[in-house]
């Protein structure tokens, strides 16, 4: 800079004065400073008040606040010096505050992200979790659909079976009614009739599960036992078992000489027939 302004011919008091604008030489006057630091006292004592700027310039230069050349401020000095600490504190305070609503503004949008993602990992647990009870429900179905499957195709089984009794069974060509045998049974009491009956020797014995062609339900308590009353003479189970129980007893005081397929029917007897005997 020297060498351009010697070229250009500026004397020496104005390259001295022009050295005083560079960077880095210009400083604060003490009036500023202390300006400055009192902001906050000196702003609530002349708000909204007339300024005595005379006063004040008296009171500097009482207190030794100079302006920045070191002499005494004149008022005029004063109030302008007043404007431009007004000017830089609010220029620092909205420095302050616009950092410190960045500030504000970072926590805020990090609560946010930290709230959404909280919000986001619960959605997804829910999610999760109605996966999981969706899942047990269709293993739960798929289990009791198979339980269902697994007892219509037993229950098709016995009626196939039973069908298949039914069928072998009328395929015996029954004998001539003179071919009829009667069982030599006792006569007792409360034995009915239809134990007494002529049977044709001829046909199976009635199976447990067979069907009742009277009524269309399968026998449940036993085979017809040899030597006694057949099912075929009989509608209904109870009456059999009434008949059976009876002579059972007749002919076995104790269930200790009865045979196991004897004993199931005694015990279906005495379920079915309260007070037997």
């Amino acid at each position: 800079m020297r060498a351009a302004m010697a070229v250009g011919g500026t004397d020496g008091a104005m390259f001295t004065a022009l050295l005083g604008c560079q960077r880095g030489t210009w400083a604060h006057s003490p009036l500023f400073q202390w300006m400055t630091n009192n902001y906050e006292a000196m702003s609530q004592a002349i708000t909204g008040k007339k300024v005595r700027w005379q006063k004040m310039s008296e009171a500097a230069e009482s207190a030794g606040l100079t302006n920045v050349n070191g002499e005494p401020p004149k008022p005029a000095t004063v109030r302008s010096t007043w404007y431009r600490v007004r000017k830089a504190v609010g220029a620092m305070q909205r420095q302050k505050e616009e950092a410190r609503n960045k500030v504000l503004a970072a926590r805020e949008a990090a609560k946010a992200s930290r709230d959404a993602e909280a919000v986001e990992a619960g959605t997804l647990s829910q999610r999760m979790q109605e996966a999981d009870r969706a899942q047990s429900f269709a293993t739960a179905q798929r289990i009791e659909v198979q339980d269902a499957h697994a007892r219509a195709a037993v229950q098709r089984q016995e009626r196939t079976q039973q069908q298949a009794a039914t069928t072998q069974q009328s395929d015996v060509e029954p004998s001539d009614p003179s071919e009829f045998i009667t069982l030599d049974l006792p006569v007792l009491k409360g034995v009915s009739k239809r134990a007494y009956l002529p049977v044709d020797p001829k046909l199976p014995p009635v199976r447990k599960g067979d069907i009742n062609r009277l009524t269309g339900n399968a026998w449940r308590y036993g085979d017809d036992l040899p030597g006694y009353p057949s099912k075929r003479n009989y509608e209904y189970e109870k009456d059999w078992l009434r008949d059976v129980g009876l002579l059972l007893r007749h002919r076995h005081p104790t269930n200790l000489t009865m045979t196991p397929e004897e004993k199931f029917v005694m015990r279906g007897a005495k379920s079915c027939i309260p007070n037997l005997y």
